[in-house]
């Protein structure tokens, strides 16, 4: 297979950008007013986060600022940043239906966890314990891809230190994979197979028997996914070591991902609420340390979204993802119980 350079507005390098500011929507009164009033709507039905669909949360007052926000997620850089959500002026609940609600006007939240959370809370639930699923511990996490078109995060409170996010266009590093290493891209298009970790959908094997691509391409669009934990734990059970040919591919993804001018590396502070396209970006967190006062610490919101009639993908990544996210189990346990857990 043949494969070109990718000019897009998200082919980016971290460097392109000055920082925050670059890639920030300030919000204006006009948008707290329709936040307010729609949340106050919701409230008087009775409704709750989780609970309400887009029909509900009446955002038309500012209804071309948030088709260019969806514009520039799905077709342009994909990545914005937020700011001025007013996080002092809500308790929880009222804070998570504005965000919910706003998410309603992007897409369509899937679930996240065994927990059957389309909502996520972000937060130490468990320290650094590596059963734990990344999103409930303070450890650091590496570059990866989530699920479905649009990932936010919500910061309520950030930590006391730590907790620097990262973001790479997986589209700017398949350029400079395909300029300085072109024969690792046929590996990394055919995929590899991929450890459920425990969360598979109903009547999948707890390894993919197909192979996830990590570059694939529909109608001319390339997306990434990428979780290297999970394809080193399908490698193991397996019993399957990786070929040097492959390992070397993705030392080569990682490095080139890890560069420091392919890295955009900035702190959520509270009120700000990033979104981006998770076809198109890589994104990891450095570990955190929490405040000794549970009020204090850090906790963001989280939502992946899927938008109807949004990206083309592949078919292999489509089963992949599946429909509706995770699914939610009785148990809504999120440790993990297997026996194959590898070290970082």
């Amino acid at each position: 297979m043949e494969h070109t350079f990718i000019d897009h507005p998200a082919a980016w390098k971290g460097s392109d950008f000055t920082g925050k500011d670059d890639i920030a929507f300030d919000l204006g009164p006009a948008h707290l007013a329709a936040f307010h009033d729609a949340v106050t709507a919701v409230q008087k039905r009775g409704l709750k986060a989780e609970g309400f669909g887009r029909e509900d949360f009446d955002l038309s007052p500012i209804a071309d600022d948030v088709a260019a926000i969806r514009d520039i997620l799905m077709s342009g850089r994909g990545i914005v940043i937020l700011r001025g959500l007013p996080v002092e002026r809500y308790d929880l609940d009222s804070i998570a239906i504005l965000y919910w609600g706003l998410g309603t006007h992007l897409g369509e939240a899937v679930s996240q966890s065994r927990m059957g959370d389309r909502l996520g809370h972000v937060v130490d639930a468990s320290g650094k314990n590596p059963r734990e699923r990344g999103y409930r511990s303070s450890k650091e996490l590496d570059l990866h891809t989530d699920s479905d078109d649009i990932v936010g995060l919500f910061c309520l409170r950030g930590a006391k230190s730590g907790g620097v996010s990262r973001l790479v266009s997986a589209l700017a590093v398949h350029n400079e994979i395909n300029a300085s290493h072109p024969e690792y891209l046929a590996l990394l298009y055919r995929g590899f197979h991929y450890h459920w970790r425990g969360e598979e959908p109903e009547g999948e094997p707890p390894i993919t028997d197909y192979r996830v691509p990590v570059f694939s391409r529909r109608d001319g669009v390339v997306s990434c996914c990428y979780l290297r934990s999970f394809i080193d734990m399908a490698a193991a059970e397996m019993n399957q070591p990786l070929s040097d040919l492959e390992l070397a591919a993705l030392v080569c993804f990682e490095a080139l991902s890890n560069r420091e001018d392919m890295l955009l590396k900035f702190e959520l502070e509270a009120g700000e609420a990033l979104f981006f396209n998770n076809y198109e970006m890589l994104h990891s967190r450095t570990a955190f340390e929490d405040h000794a006062d549970e009020q204090r610490r850090r906790h963001l919101l989280r939502l992946w979204l899927a938008v109807p009639d949004g990206r083309p993908i592949d078919g292999t990544l489509r089963r992949y993802y599946g429909d509706g996210g995770i699914k939610g189990r009785s148990d809504g346990n999120t440790i993990y119980q297997g026996a194959t857990l590898l070290a970082k």
